[in-house]
């Protein structure tokens, strides 16, 4: 399907997959303040996803409004009612991915997940930009979003986290540094280790034999060890969670650090392949509060909407960038991703059983809490 069509004659399917209450949220989000031109909520939605996901410049999209019969707008109007629109169209992105069940173990605590993503300007092989974003799955929406230049780095410190939420974070935010920011603020964390770069100690004070402590972990067990860190004279006391991976997940792994060595012109570290067979993750929440597989099975929330990310980062080229300003950047880069779950969504519908194409039932607008039920106790 032609990227076009989702605003061209696949437009009434597409506002049929969204949200019944698209217009209360796209006021509530400030995205409409004045029915100027832009008299609903479709309307804003449709001239979003013409910038976004059909790649036009703004000058583009203002002729293609006006042959839309959207409205009479200049390139400037476009941008500005683009630029109010980024919240909205943030907020909708997250609210798609609990709707079509992305997030079905949300568990009831509040949770963040942490992540950025590469940014590049067209024609460009490096870094340009990278965008940082917080998803707060208990509220159902984009928390935080920033846009650096290559020098910006992963790291919790760019997050102001309430008390008592949990953030999660893959391996680029194993730094000592900004788990201490978290745990300095009283929010919670579960961020998964590289062997390397994190240095543990016992609750004694002796340093940790990270490797092989983990290979004393068997298939099928997890491993559950109480830890701590040091950071500015200060001691965190943690806990240390691994579970040993199949033979297939490991040797990829394994292959994967081979062929990174190999184009770096050197050998592999033998205390990586080791590694290669353990995921392993670290959190401050005590046992009683988040049990060994529960704390895995939060990770795991963490890396599948990772995946999902980075598939449809593919279908329509996310990891590159049109705007400069860093408001429209960003209603951008939502409309590319929204437009990508849209596709993918209509592709999957299209190999479904449905004899007219679609579903007839809209997504439900009850809280993703209340569908799910008490699945995870609550945190003290």
């Amino acid at each position: 399907m032609e990227n076009t069509e989702l605003v061209g004659n696949e437009w009434q399917y597409i506002l049929d997959m969204m949200p019944s209450d698209l217009e209360e949220t796209a006021h509530a989000k400030l995205a409409i303040e004045r029915r100027r031109e832009i008299w609903d909520a479709a309307d804003l939605l449709r001239l979003a996803l013409a910038y976004g996901v059909c790649d036009l410049t703004l000058r583009e999209t203002s002729v293609w409004a006006a042959m839309a019969g959207i409205g009479e707008l200049s390139d400037v109007a476009v941008m500005n009612r683009l630029r109010r629109a980024a919240d909205w169209l943030g907020y909708l992105v997250v609210r798609w991915l609990q709707d079509h069940e992305f997030g079905a173990a949300v568990p009831q605590w509040p949770v963040r997940i942490v992540d950025a993503t590469v940014i590049c300007k067209p024609g460009s092989k490096g870094t340009d930009w990278r965008l940082h974003l917080g998803l707060d799955l208990a509220q159902q929406r984009i928390i935080s979003a920033e846009l650096t230049g290559p020098e910006g780095g992963e790291t919790f410190r760019r997050h102001q986290v309430p008390a008592g939420q949990i953030v999660l974070g893959d391996r680029g935010y194993a730094q000592r540094a900004g788990v201490a920011h978290l745990l300095q603020q009283q929010a919670h964390v579960v961020v998964r280790l590289n062997w390397q770069n994190f240095p543990l100690q016992t609750r004694a004070g002796r340093p940790l034999d990270l490797l092989t402590c983990l290979e004393l972990v068997s298939a099928g067990e997890i491993g559950d060890w109480p830890v701590q860190f040091e950071h500015e004279k200060r001691s965190y006391a943690m806990r240390l969670i691994a579970i040993r991976k199949t033979a297939i997940a490991a040797e990829k792994e394994q292959k994967q650090i081979c062929h990174e060595a190999r184009a770096k012109g050197r050998k592999p570290d033998p205390r990586s392949l080791r590694a290669a067979h353990f995921i392993f993750v670290l959190t401050d929440l005590l046992a009683e509060t988040l049990g060994p597989g529960e704390a895995l099975e939060l990770y795991r929330l963490r890396w599948q909407i990772e995946i999902a990310f980075k598939r449809l980062k593919g279908l329509l080229h996310l990891d590159h960038l049109r705007a400069k300003d860093q408001r429209l950047a960003m209603a951008y880069l939502y409309a590319k991703l929204l437009g990508a779950l849209l596709l993918d969504q209509l592709h999957q519908r299209a190999e479904s059983f449905f004899p007219w194409g679609f579903p007839l039932l809209r997504p439900t607008t009850e809280p993703l809490a209340t569908r799910q039920g008490t699945a995870w106790p609550a945190l003290q």
